[in-house]
């Protein structure tokens, strides 16, 4: 357990191969060092006692049924087994330092050698590089992640850890509590880097609940030195937190008159809010027992509120552990954890009220910090699937059992003979069970891993056969189908015309087989939607449709892909909708090549005429001030300048200076060009406005601007020529097309908890009447069309609202948290 603490990206490499073996070692001796416990009948094996049994046989009882009440039951298990290893260390670890009579400053000495470990090892991986001198750049070196692979988990390791080593090295004498200081200063310097602000928190608090309980518990006499002490103490750690630029920024990001209806402008905290929400969304479908323990990343699109916008796209973890426990386990899990809060609470002040022993006061106290600490700490973050973590919550609450006084209050009576034996044979089974789900998970994660290997070597047989044979081994994983899926839909331009139909047809087969197992995943679906659609457009629309409930504003023209599954099916009307949804989420689709083909092209005056009704709505529906209110309006400005439709948008806004001079072309081209200059004064790197300078003024500005633009020689060749051919700023935006950049996916391995997950990026892109999907390659250089702000509440809601009225296709949070039901595979599927 030690090892996965200090290993260096512990938490994605406890899910890939060889690692998984080193946690599972662990605690499969864990768990057999238990059973010897309960058959050495020679010896008195107790129960926790104060309480705890009660807790523990609530927490297993919550889990069991949370776990068969989910939809995704062997995902839940997998995560039951792993917390009930923690049990048997918690049950093994007070029983030994009981039938041991283990000091317990030397188990306090062994718990700070491992956190000042810790400490070492996360500042020695720490590489904030020279650039992080500057403030800005600073910022996004103060987010140390090592050894645990995320910053946020290092700071909470550290907030708990550090008021224990702390009390460490006032308890101790001599070797050890030098040991304790190089301890502390150590953890104190890599939560600061760390870069948690829920940690840096969690500290603050247990500093404030400290100085004032330094203050309160002294005499008359001496309670104004304590509290000027204490007071000057508490100051030096506010500037401390001060100092740290991610505090500062989230404190700058506060704004209670901020016209887009979110007091918080900060990234991390806003997303705090609508993970929250999905946590309350949850709660009213499934109340009493949630999704299931570990379930949260395979459903919580179904919760997703529409005012996220683009984020939080299947999220693994709510940010919060009283809400993932809510999320996950519902009302009967939330029981359970603030039993654990009372039972333990109440524990700690029995001990403070009868503890004696000026060392183990100390020891005290530094239990009592580090839960505190981590405690509110929890409130921003979810960790105990973190191994490190919930391995030290563990060995300090063995501290603060061992702590207990028996001649305050006598052990708990010794569990009988019989009862040790049927413990020890249920154990076994429960051994059983675990092994042989970790055995097919860890061929599979074999199998990944050779699969990697063989690809690396070029072998590309060999990985797919290392591939399907972990498809195979867990069923309950769509990692490796939806890696086959993607591997070989990558190899068909090299397969040979006649092998075409059957390579299509194993591509289709494993995303059909990822997205059965992981059916919420909205880009899962996307791709078969993509897929399906030359040979099954009724099969594509409902994927399609699926999609778009489970994330309704995407940067992967998922509306137009729906609208080309209606078109395909007659269903002109809802077509033309699709369309123009698209058009108000993404303006730029409205100017692709696509609406110069059949069969788009006769629907193009709808589409524009319904898009731009919408956009006005949009506009009519955010104010002036609100952030996304200015790239709408400049948007929708640049759409009715290119088809010669009126400006016709009652309120007024700022266009950029592009824009403006794209305006002018029409009338005043020398108009344009001033205001192309004057907007260089400011901005002289500006590469579109370089570019539209070269355009409307060639023969000055067309080498200026080939001089310093970092271009292909073919490219450079081609815009030279159109800056002669096409005088019509029109006809010159539209010269020549490129393909539009594809888009993918990342950090899978957090979503499906498998490291070989990470590899998994495939996007499927929708296609044009034509073919291949391209943009107009001259208003890609010059930046005309830019996204909107990933909070844009207004526009989202508007879209939702329009969506569920012509479509009858409400998102999944507005349909009872579901979806179009998936059809079955087709017999035949090219």
């Amino acid at each position: 357990m030690v090892v996965m603490t200090w290993l260096p990206h512990s938490y994605l490499r406890m899910v890939g191969w060889p690692w998984v073996l080193v946690w599972q070692s662990g605690f499969l001796a864990i768990a057999l060092w238990l059973m010897s416990q309960l058959r050495q009948l020679d010896r008195p094996f107790r129960p926790l006692g104060h309480g705890l049994d009660w807790a523990v046989a609530a927490t297993g009882i919550s889990l069991i049924v949370c776990s068969l009440a989910s939809d995704f039951k062997t995902v839940a298990l997998w995560n039951v087994v792993l917390a009930s290893f923690y049990v048997f260390a918690l049950y093994g670890g007070v029983n030994w330092v009981r039938q041991a009579q283990v000091k317990t400053s030397y188990l306090a000495t062994a718990i700070a050698g491992t956190f000042l470990g810790t400490a070492i090892i996360s500042l020695a991986l720490w590489r904030p590089g020279a650039e992080s001198a500057i403030d800005n750049e600073f910022y996004q070196a103060l987010r140390n992640a090592m050894p645990f692979g995320h910053h946020n988990f290092v700071g909470g390791y550290c907030a708990l850890a550090l008021p224990f080593v702390l009390a460490c090295a006032v308890a101790f004498r001599g070797w050890r509590r030098w040991l304790a200081v190089a301890a502390t200063v150590l953890t104190g310097i890599a939560l600061y880097v760390s870069g948690s602000r829920g940690a840096l928190l969690g500290v603050l608090v247990w500093l404030l609940v400290a100085i004032a309980a330094f203050v309160i518990g002294s005499t008359a006499k001496g309670r104004l030195r304590r509290l000027a002490m204490g007071g000057l103490g508490l100051a030096v750690m506010v500037v401390v937190a001060l100092s740290n630029p991610r505090v500062r920024s989230l404190l700058g990001s506060l704004n209670f008159a901020n016209p887009s209806g979110f007091v918080v402008q900060d990234g991390p905290l806003l997303d705090r809010y609508f993970l929250a929400k999905i946590a309350a969304n949850i709660l009213r479908d499934r109340p009493l027992v949630g999704v299931g323990p570990g379930v949260m990343s395979r459903v919580s699109n179904l919760y997703r509120p529409i005012e996220a916008g683009l984020g939080m796209d299947h999220s693994q973890q709510l940010h919060s552990t009283p809400s993932q426990v809510l999320g996950e386990m519902g009302l009967l899990g939330l029981g359970v954890y603030l039993l654990w809060l009372v039972l333990i609470i109440g524990l700690w002040l029995r001990l403070h009220r009868t503890i004696e022993d000026k060392t183990s006061r100390w020891l005290l106290y530094g239990v009592g910090g580090g839960f505190l600490a981590y405690g509110i700490s929890s409130l921003t973050d979810w960790q105990l699937e973190n191994i490190g973590i919930s391995m030290a919550l563990v060995v300090l609450l063995v501290v603060l059992l061992h702590l207990a006084n028996p001649s305050e209050r006598p052990l708990p009576s010794p569990v009988g003979g019989a009862t040790r034996r049927y413990l020890s044979l249920g154990l076994l089974a429960w051994l059983v069970i675990a092994g042989y789900l970790w055995l097919m998970a860890d061929l599979g994660f074999w199998h990944g891993d050779r699969a990697v290997s063989r690809a690396k070597q070029g072998d590309v047989a060999g990985s797919l056969q290392h591939f399907s044979s972990a498809a195979a081994l867990v069923p309950w994983d769509p990692t490796y189908h939806a890696l086959l899926g993607q591997e070989i839909y990558g190899l068909l331009p090299l397969v040979p015309p006649e092998e075409q139909a059957a390579a299509r047809q194993d591509t289709l087969a494993n995303l059909y087989a990822a997205t059965a197992i992981a059916p919420n995943d909205a880009w899962f679906n996307h791709n078969l939607a993509v897929l399906l659609l030359p040979q099954d457009p009724a099969a594509a629309q409902v994927y399609s449709q699926r999609a778009v409930q489970l994330l309704p504003r995407s940067g992967s023209l998922s509306r137009y892909l729906l609208g080309q599954t209606y078109l395909a099916q007659g269903q002109t009307e809802a077509a033309v909708t699709a369309f123009s949804l698209e058009g108000v989420s993404q303006p730029e689709f409205l100017t692709l090549p696509l609406w110069r083909e059949e069969p788009l092209a006769p629907l193009q005056d709808s589409v524009l005429d319904q898009a731009l009704a919408h956009h006005q709505a949009v506009l009519e529906a955010t104010s002036p001030d609100a952030p996304g209110y200015a790239t709408l309006y400049d948007q929708t400005a640049l759409v009715r300048w290119w088809y010669q439709r009126p400006i016709l948008i009652a309120e007024s806004g700022t266009l950029r200076p592009i824009t403006q001079a794209l305006l002018a072309t029409d009338q005043n081209p020398a108009e344009a060009l001033e205001i192309v200059n004057q907007a260089l004064e400011q901005s002289p790197q500006d590469q579109g406005l370089l570019l539209l300078r070269a355009w409307l003024q060639p023969s000055e500005f067309a080498q200026p601007y080939f001089e310093q633009a970092n271009l292909p020689p073919a490219e450079q060749a081609q815009i030279a020529a159109s800056l002669v051919d096409y005088r019509d700023v029109r006809s010159w935006l539209t010269a020549f097309g490129t393909p539009i950049q594809r888009t993918g996916r990342s950090l899978l391995g957090l979503t499906y908890r498998n490291r070989y997950a990470q590899s998994i990026n495939f996007i499927a892109p929708p296609n044009a009447p034509s073919g291949e999907l391209d943009q107009w390659a001259i208003p890609e250089l010059l930046g005309l069309f830019l996204d909107f702000p990933r909070e844009f509440v207004a526009l989202d809601q508007t879209v939702e609202t329009l969506q569920a009225e012509q479509l009858n296709l409400p998102s999944a949070v507005n349909n009872g948290f579901e979806i179009v039901p998936a059809p079955g595979p087709a017999e035949k599927l090219f």
